[in-house]
């Protein structure tokens, strides 16, 4: 192995370790603090289950539109052991959103895009917080000056927190701390680059989907996982999170097909001598540069060989097929047929 993939492949393992290792650090906090018996090794199947069995990422579908938060995705803790909690009951107001992002066409194509994931209205405080990320495939992530796919943003100051790449569009970012009141701040930032070849009417959306493996499940909850911080996560994660999108401004553009039939260009339903003689007339306009009047179908059916030109040899085919359709004692094959079987080739 060369010197160089040995580095390569010596800071990639690096790396991966370090990911797990702190990984495992939050686990076993927040595993801690809700008092479950769970392996150490949690982290590494819990990667591992993402790198064979990727979950469905439903913000992939590629159509242009936006994604709302789906809160039927919300399952309430077994470890809770209490009856379901409903959301309903909550009286605060807590919102957890991303931005939704407008660009020009002239300026989106290629653009990195930093889009910001904010709070308002909490009313509990909270110290374990983990989040799925799904994001449109179209987008790419930019990492920030340390490695990380998120950034923190200042609502997260006092948490230790961590980000990874679970997969091209699905992140997890995980933050633990004391219990702190969050409100009215920004909790986290990802940059995207937009695609070189956007155009306008797209849009890329992301955001939040609730996911409980059976292994680790999102969360949003103080240390004490009291009556009022399951109240307020199950608020979150069933009504309290708006996502984003980045959208290319301006109505899609659509292309609809032209219908023609080749050869007849005053779509008589004849192509003979009147077609032949309207393509030279086109020609002899054009070439004087005057406007030769066609419409985009009629330019279609006068472009006989296909080259991009509308002239003297396309006139001279309309003819030459015109005069063996006359001839023929049997029904004439149609003129695409005869290009290929009689005329180009020849």
């Amino acid at each position: 192995m060369k010197k160089r993939n040995v580095k390569r492949f010596i800071s990639a393992i690096t790396s991966l370790v370090l990911s797990f290792s702190v990984y495992h650090h939050f686990q076993n906090r927040f595993i801690k603090a809700n008092s479950i018996s769970v392996p150490t090794t949690i982290a590494a199947n819990e990667f591992a289950a993402y790198g064979s069995e990727p979950l469905e990422n439903p913000f992939n579908y590629q159509d242009d539109k936006e994604v709302p938060y789906d809160g039927r995705q919300w399952k309430q803790p077994k470890e809770w052991n209490c009856p379901t909690i409903k959301a309903k009951d909550y009286n605060g107001g807590i919102m957890l959103y991303f931005d939704k992002i407008g660009l020009e066409p002239e300026y989106a194509k290629g653009k990195v895009q930093r889009v910001y994931f904010s709070i308002t209205g909490a009313t509990e405080p909270v110290s374990y917080i983990k989040f799925h990320i799904f994001y449109d495939t179209r987008l790419k992530v930019k990492g920030n000056s340390t490695g990380e796919v998120i950034t923190p943003g200042r609502g997260l100051n006092c948490f230790t927190t961590g980000s990874a790449m679970i997969e091209e569009g699905q992140l997890v970012f995980y933050a633990y701390s004391e219990d702190t009141l969050l409100d009215k701040s920004c909790l986290f930032t990802i940059d995207f680059v937009v695609p070189e070849n956007a155009e306008q009417g797209e849009v890329y959306p992301f955001g939040i989907s609730y996911v409980n493996d059976g292994i680790a499940y999102d969360t949003f909850i103080n240390s004490e996982q009291n009556d009022a911080g399951k109240l307020q996560m199950t608020y979150v994660f069933t009504k309290g999170i708006n996502n984003g999108y980045i959208k290319i401004n301006g109505e899609k553009k659509t292309t609809t097909p032209v219908e023609y039939d080749l050869g007849d260009v005053n779509n008589d339903g004849r192509i003979d001598a009147v077609d032949a003689s309207s393509v030279l007339s086109y020609y002899a306009k054009v070439s004087t540069n005057q406007d030769g009047g066609y419409t985009e179908a009629q330019k279609l059916a006068a472009d006989i060989d296909n080259d991009g030109f509308i002239n003297a040899i396309d006139a001279s085919v309309i003819l030459a097929y015109y005069a063996y359709a006359s001839a023929s004692n049997e029904e004439a094959m149609p003129i695409e047929e005869y290009l290929k079987n009689k005329y180009l080739d020849c």
